[in-house]
């Protein structure tokens, strides 16, 4: 993870001034963007900035945390506190978690503590996207004016129209007035860059939005690393715990941060696209896909059922074409964990990782799975492959940035032919 870019003040704040304008009020006048089309980014999971504030509410675990209870907002991710100092795990821990309110039937923040996303617009918002964004700036964007970003708070997703979802439905209406900015503030739809989870909320998006508004507002969509049928890693993260990096990081504290999001049940395996496939086996049982409830009861985390069943599986049920130009770019050819066999300890114990194809944390039957859209007529489809490039590469390996980077170029003009290219074909110039 790399750490945030240095923030100019004069510079940010003019960028935001732009950016309240827009999400203010629909403008109709043209910026002198001239002939770009607007780029919006949409980061993965861990890549948007988090600030917290304690309330008078707030029970610290630890008698070191309550010495942030007077600061204001401080930065809650990236934590570089916690990172060096242990005795402030405890505190980030439970600062990090989310509760799942289940009368509410919705997530929250814990009790005492409030959480927002700096920067909301600017790309100086984003976490490891600094070599791609010097590069679109070389091409003539510029933040705030025909280059935007779309943080979020990547505890939380969004959830199906008949369940509420507070912060999720917030960041829709954001992240869609912010794609509308680019017709009607520059005469242009916008083409819209996401990766990793980004994708799969830019996608949920694009399906909530009627047809028309997707083709009015949408020029291209591309979408790097995808995973839109969840990942074998994800259910892992959810047996064993998450621990950031962070030093002594105890196990009960691992599983809370885990499994406290909303977003960990959103990369769990889908059905729909590793079906049957054994994801994780013990010596008295196999999980697939689709015994999915079993597995979360056997982990001891039968409290995720509930919103695993209703609030996950029914946006995920199928994978219908968003009917926009798209280009996936994903990575190939990296070993990634596809089945976990665990020992005498169950699943509680330490597992054999059996490995498959594709970039590092994403199986190739996930990163795929948007090729079935090239069988829907009127979708336009273009599948690039990048071998040897993991699930982060596209922000650090140049043959791969390269590739991105022509991909949005040409994003900005029709695309007719539907295909796969892979990189044997196309990388020579790269």
């Amino acid at each position: 993870m790399l750490p945030p870019r240095v923030v100019r003040p004069m510079v940010l704040a003019a960028a935001l001034l732009v950016v309240a304008a827009l999400l203010a009020q629909p403008l109709g006048s043209h910026s002198g963007a001239g002939d770009l089309h607007p780029v919006v980014l949409v980061p993965g999971y861990g890549s948007s900035q988090l600030e917290a504030m304690l309330t008078a509410a707030y029970q610290p675990p630890a008698p070191a945390c309550a010495g942030v209870a007077d600061q204001g907002w401080f930065p809650l991710w990236p934590n570089h506190t916690a990172m060096r100092d242990a005795s402030q795990v405890p505190c980030f821990a439970d600062q990090m978690s989310l509760v799942y309110d289940a009368g509410a039937d919705d997530y929250r923040d814990a009790v005492g503590v409030a959480t927002r996303t700096p920067f909301f617009g600017s790309v100086r918002a984003l976490i490891g996207w600094d070599k791609l964004v010097q590069q679109l700036e070389g091409m003539g964007y510029r933040d705030g004016e025909t280059l935007y970003a779309a943080p979020y708070d990547f505890r939380y997703a969004v959830a199906p129209p008949d369940h509420p979802s507070a912060v999720g439905d917030r960041y829709f209406r954001d992240l869609g007035r912010l794609i509308q900015a680019g017709r009607l503030n520059h005469g242009r739809p916008a083409i819209v860059v996401a990766h990793s989870f980004g994708c799969a909320l830019t996608y949920q998006l694009l399906l909530s939005r009627p047809l028309a508004w997707r083709r009015r507002y949408v020029k291209h969509v591309v979408l790097l690393g995808p995973a839109l049928g969840g990942f074998a890693a994800g259910m892992y993260a959810l047996s064993a715990g998450m621990d950031y990096g962070l030093p002594n990081v105890t196990r009960p504290t691992m599983l809370r941060l885990a499994r406290s999001q909303q977003s960990a049940l959103w990369r769990l395996p889908t059905p729909l696209v590793f079906g049957d496939r054994p994801l994780a086996v013990t010596r008295t049982a196999t999980y697939s896909a689709r015994n999915m409830s079993e597995f979360l009861e056997a982990i001891g985390f039968a409290e995720g059922v509930r919103p695993y069943l209703t609030r996950v599986l029914p946006m995920w049920e199928a994978l219908p074409a968003p009917m926009v130009p798209v280009t996936s770019v994903i990575g190939f050819g990296v070993r990634t964990p596809e089945t976990y066999v665990f020992g005498a300890d169950g699943l509680e114990g330490e597992a054999e990782v059996l490995y498959g194809d594709g970039d590092g944390d994403i199986n190739m039957v996930s990163l795929a799975a948007v090729e079935k859209w090239s069988e829907v007529e009127g979708q336009v489809l273009k599948v690039v492959r990048l071998p040897g490039v993991h699930h982060g590469g596209f922000f650090s390996i140049d043959f791969a940035m390269k590739s991105v980077l022509a991909e949005i170029s040409e994003a900005g003009e029709s695309i007719e032919q539907i295909g796969v290219v892979s990189c044997e074909q196309k990388c020579s110039d790269y």
